[in-house]
């Protein structure tokens, strides 16, 4: 049986549905909720619609042979979803499925259970599924079938568009994010190598000069400083909770203190170590800026899709998964104060 395009693309269509129907029954099933399925907003899973055609182009001189069918299927669909899945982490830097915790896979695109599934469905597909589907699209008129083809791709295009513009923000985020950890580790470093130079310098040059007066020693001071500039600084390497801007303001008040009685050497060292302090803070509010991009869309797209990872960006992709349950349970409290008024 020859197709014309616009029946093909009908079918891809129609089986992007039924996936998305399987997909969204399977997995909110198995997280106990609904979950819309996919890497598109609109009920379509393009993987589906493209393997069930793949299927067919593959099987249409074999039908009448079953296992013939069922590896021939399970090879197709089997290189696509390998193809998709490869191209999808090399530019998104995110793997939206994940087989790695199956036997026998591939980068955790591919597995064996999934290309035997595949093998399956072809067999399924060509000869129970197809037939019905077959005859509903033979049986439009082929304005019919050019109409409904226009007014779907117009809504999958729109939907793809942004969709990939979702998930591109999605790996900026994630890149960014690492940026600004490194840049954050290093002015750490800077600050707490500066702090002890500048300890040790205040030790030697001004230390006889606070006992003549009978004040608290500097080192006594430095110590005090150290304690509240540096050792808790080092905790706070992450930019996680609101601790940094208070211990950055604590040591800032403390150096001020140290420059009334310090020469204009010191001075100076003073006022890089505040400075790095202040660029501490403004690494953390870029740090919540980019979370703050991470909008409804967002975080949708990896609600829809709870098994993806990222090999790039691991530690950073699950610093987001937290982020995302704590964005969603917000809103969910948000409704309930809204419903008790």
């Amino acid at each position: 049986m020859h197709y014309s395009i616009q029946q093909w693309l009908l079918f891809f269509y129609i089986y992007c549905f039924f996936g998305w129907c399987f997909e969204t029954t399977y997995v909110s099933i198995r997280k106990h909720r609904f979950v819309n399925r996919g890497f598109l907003h609109s009920p379509m899973l393009p993987i589906y619609g493209s393997g069930a055609v793949v299927m067919l182009l593959v099987t249409m001189q074999i039908r009448g042979h079953v296992v013939w069918m069922f590896f021939a299927g399970m090879v197709g669909a089997t290189l696509l979803e390998l193809f998709v899945g490869l191209a999808m982490e090399a530019v998104f830097k995110v793997k939206y499925w994940d087989y790695s915790n199956q036997r026998f896979h591939y980068k955790g695109v591919i597995c064996l259970s999934s290309s035997l599934c595949w093998g399956l469905f072809t067999v399924l597909l060509n000869r129970y599924i197809h037939k019905p589907v077959e005859e509903f699209v033979l049986g439009l008129s082929w304005v019919t079938v050019l109409v409904i083809v226009i007014t779907v791709s117009v809504v999958f295009l729109c939907d793809t568009a942004v969709s990939v513009k979702v998930a591109l923000g999605i790996r900026d985020m994630l890149d960014a994010k690492v940026r600004l950890k490194k840049e954050f580790e290093a002015v750490s470093e800077q600050f707490s190598d500066k702090l002890l130079n500048l300890r040790e310098h205040l030790s030697e040059s001004l230390g006889e000069r606070f006992s003549e007066v009978g004040k608290t020693s500097v080192a006594d001071r430095l110590n005090a400083l150290a304690e509240v500039a540096g050792n808790r600084l080092g905790a706070l390497t992450d930019m996680a909770g609101d601790r940094l801007n208070t211990l950055v303001d604590a040591a800032n008040d403390r150096l001020n203190v140290l420059a009334k009685h310090t020469g204009d050497q010191e001075k100076e060292e003073i006022r890089e170590l505040s400075g790095l302090g202040e660029r501490l803070k403004s690494l953390k509010r870029e740090n919540e800026s980019q979370t703050k991009r991470m909008a409804y869309l967002k975080f949708k797209m990896l609600r829809r899709n709870p098994t993806a990872t990222s090999g790039k960006f691991k530690e950073e992709f699950l610093r987001l998964r937290e982020e995302q349950s704590k964005w969603y349970e917000n809103r969910r409290r948000e409704k309930k104060s809204r419903k008790i008024k």
